[in-house]
């Protein structure tokens, strides 16, 4: 049963955050076939997951949005109405981009999707290249298969080196 839960445990962290589940992983003492199993199961698995979840949220939402405003009591509306000016007033004077924005940005412009699919198993994280591959590239049939060969990839690499680096 312990070992069970490791396993699960490693699978959610590789869903996430694909990069950290190897030395996670390792902290478990699981041997290298289970590491590169278990996080390319996790981090492929997410990747599908949050994909389709952000494809409903995107395609769906706005359908349904009218329904849901329409049946909503008045007290909420003009507490929402009131949050989404002072929002509005706060983009409109706040800074434009954070660091991170700004790298998004720039692999966006300077490599597209294939810059997308290498950088996000290590450098962005599961969940925002889904997001990014949803909002950009839903109508490439080739983007779902290279992400998940980039995250198969991405495993490899990772589980042989923090094997040589943690003696493992």
């Amino acid at each position: 049963m312990r070992l069970i839960i490791k396993y699960i445990n490693v699978m959610l962290i590789a869903s996430v955050k694909f990069f950290w589940a190897t030395p996670y992983a390792y902290l478990f003492r699981l041997n290298r076939i289970e590491t590169l199993v278990f996080i390319e199961l996790g981090g492929i698995l997410g990747f599908l997951f949050f994909y389709a979840f952000f494809s409903f949220l995107l395609k769906e939402l706005k359908l349904i949005w009218p329904l849901i405003y329409y049946v909503t009591p008045r007290i909420f509306k003009v507490r929402f109405e009131r949050w989404r000016d002072s929002r509005r007033y706060r983009r409109l004077t706040a800074n434009k981009f954070t660091r991170r924005n700004k790298m998004i940005v720039n692999i966006r412009r300077k490599s597209g999707m294939l810059g997308i699919i290498i950088l996000t198993p290590i450098l962005l994280s599961i969940p925002i290249g889904a997001l990014l591959g949803t909002k950009y590239f839903h109508h490439r049939q080739d983007f779902i298969p290279l992400m998940v060969l980039s995250i198969f990839g991405w495993g490899i690499v990772s589980v042989l080196l923090f094997g040589i680096f943690l003696h493992h």
